[in-house]
This record gives C-alpha cells, structure tokens and sequence, in this order.
C-alpha cells in the first residue's frame, strides 16, 4: 500500500488531527500524508501524521503538525455557526 492515493471524506477534524470515512482500511502506526482544502478557495493544507486508530468505516490520523496558516485557516472553519 505503500505509495497508494486514497481518497475519503473527513468526518471530523480538529487541529490534532481527522477520521477519514470510507475507503480501504489503514492498518496503526501507518505514516500517511493528507491533502485537503477547508474552503473552495482556500489553500491546499498538507500534512503529514500517523493513523492511531481504525474501524470498519475508515481511520483516524494524529497530525505531525500544521503551518501557522494553516492553524489559521482551520480555526476560522471552526468559528463558523451552525456547522
């Protein structure tokens, strides 16, 4: 699996890391690299982290780490009301 794109949707996400819905199974301690926008025009966040847990509908991945701009961009997705 090594090399492989996935693709899936995030279920939920916070600035430690997300849950990725769907897809193959990601077996622990994988080391994994997500690309995702949180807005159709923001930016592209990359981030590199390690899957820490799995079930029968997808995996969650703790973040290594994320820019500033980044963080930024996040926490302004998450002052948003009623989402």
């Amino acid at each position: 699996m090594e090399g492989a794109t996935l693709s899936g949707k995030t279920r939920n996400l916070s600035l430690g890391g997300a849950f990725i819905d769907g897809g193959r199974p990601v077996a622990f301690g994988t080391r994994v690299v997500l690309r995702f926008k949180v807005s159709p025009q923001g930016e592209l966040i990359e981030v590199g982290g390690t899957v820490r847990w799995n079930d029968g509908s997808g995996f969650g991945v703790q973040f290594d780490g994320l820019h500033a701009r980044d963080v930024y961009a996040l926490n302004k997705l998450f002052e948003k009301p009623g989402d």
